[in-house]
């Protein structure tokens, strides 16, 4: 099987200027918030983040060095007639590359992300559309979510691997290069790094790239792992004071939390019950449920629901859920006892402490939820740790 070779491209350019600090001023909810809108920056510097599809090729090359290096990158490819696939976890960025592809070379590529159908059985299937692909003859592109197509996906026939957006694992890149490093190919495997740098500062680009470097050379040893960056990881080129993600989360802390913040509150705090694996939920087929903890054959199932108003007392919506929820995950984790609980950082009414004695959920309200606080120290630092995990799930699945 032929080696892999890897090639990083520098282009200096674009440049890259924070709209503040994730605090009360800034109009980022998080230091998370912040962290994707630079990463966003580097792939499609577009007001607001918007990818249009509208410009001229032309122009539009001269202000995203990124899209200029891929264009010229695949003119060299297809000299050659040969293939490359594309990993790209945004979908508006999935369809700017499809779009500004099909404008140079006269052909638009497929795009394989989370709506690609996968099962075999179906006419337009994930495995069909990348046979498709494989038996073309010549130059090639395809574009893939990384995660969308995972184990058990081989593209031997495109030798040529560009990382157009990264991960925040290296060890998730690495498995979608494999797409194409597997037995049966015959060329050298080219896999590239493209990376937005200039002369007077470090851009994110350059900062992700040496954290995933660093990562990727860590894990070479088994003792280390090859875990997801943090938040922590970029606190010097977005200027956040790294004690920050240290400080301690309290009462008060929990009231004021945005909603996705207080369902990743809930799941460090039972992360430091000791549940083994706890994962934040939430999305399209989440089943009623926001957080899932789990230790061998016994789990619990979360819901939460938080609000600003200071003495709320909530319905019983939060029992509903996650009493919908629970056949769900029954299923998909057949052998575990669940147990369900609602939990919000205010207060639930009468009606909704009826429903859950007769259906079996526990109720955590602020005065339950105040002593959890007491009892478990969550920092600022867990809470953005697992905000990342979600997003990236939530970028996969595209």
């Amino acid at each position: 099987m032929a080696a892999p070779q890897w090639c990083r491209y520098g282009s200096v350019g674009l440049v890259i200027k924070s709209r503040g600090h994730p605090n009360t001023n800034s109009p980022f909810k998080n230091h998370l918030g912040l962290l994707h809108f630079l990463r966003k920056l580097c792939i499609a510097p577009e007001p607001e983040m918007k990818s249009s599809t509208g410009e001229p090729l032309s122009s539009y090359r001269k202000k995203n060095p990124k899209i200029d290096w891929l264009i010229n990158t695949l003119r060299q490819i297809e000299t050659k007639g040969e293939k490359a696939i594309v990993f790209c976890e945004f979908r508006d960025t999935q369809t700017l590359l499809a779009y500004y592809i099909e404008q140079e070379f006269r052909f638009r590529p497929d795009i394989i992300n989370g709506d690609t159908e996968a099962a075999a059985s179906a006419a337009d299937s994930r495995q069909k559309r990348i046979k498709r692909f494989q038996a073309q003859d010549g130059f090639g592109v395809i574009i893939l979510s990384p995660i969308a197509v995972g184990f058990g996906v081989n593209i031997q026939a495109a030798n040529h691997v560009i990382h157009f957006s990264r991960t925040w694992n290296p060890a998730k890149e690495d498995q979608a290069t494999d797409r194409a490093y597997r037995i049966g190919q015959t060329k050298p495997v080219y896999v590239y790094y493209p990376v937005v740098c200039a002369d007077d500062f470090t851009t994110f680009d350059v900062k992700l790239d040496r954290l995933l470097e660093r990562k990727r050379s860590l894990s070479d040893d088994m003792l280390n792992g090859c875990g997801d960056l943090n938040p922590s990881d970029f606190a010097d080129i977005v200027q956040i004071d790294s004690r920050v993600f240290d400080e301690r989360i309290t009462l008060d802390d929990a009231i004021r939390l945005d909603p996705l913040e207080f369902e990743a509150l809930i799941a460090a705090l039972w992360k430091k019950q000791g549940f083994r694996t706890v994962e934040l939920k939430g999305g399209a087929g989440d089943g009623g449920i926001d957080v899932i903890a789990k230790t061998v054959n016994v789990g619990t199932l979360i819901q939460c629901k938080s609000s600003r108003t200071e003495g709320t007392n909530l319905g019983w919506e939060a029992i509903k859920d996650v009493v919908t929820g629970e056949a769900k995950y029954k299923f998909e984790h057949p052998g575990v006892v669940f147990t369900k609980v609602a939990v919000t950082n205010q207060f639930f009414n009468d009606n909704a402490r009826f429903h859950a004695e007769l259906n079996k959920v526990r109720l955590v309200d602020q005065t339950t939820l105040a002593k959890l606080l007491d009892t478990h120290c969550v920092v600022r630092g867990d809470i953005e740790t697992l905000l990342s995990s979600r997003l990236h799930v939530r970028i996969d699945q595209n």
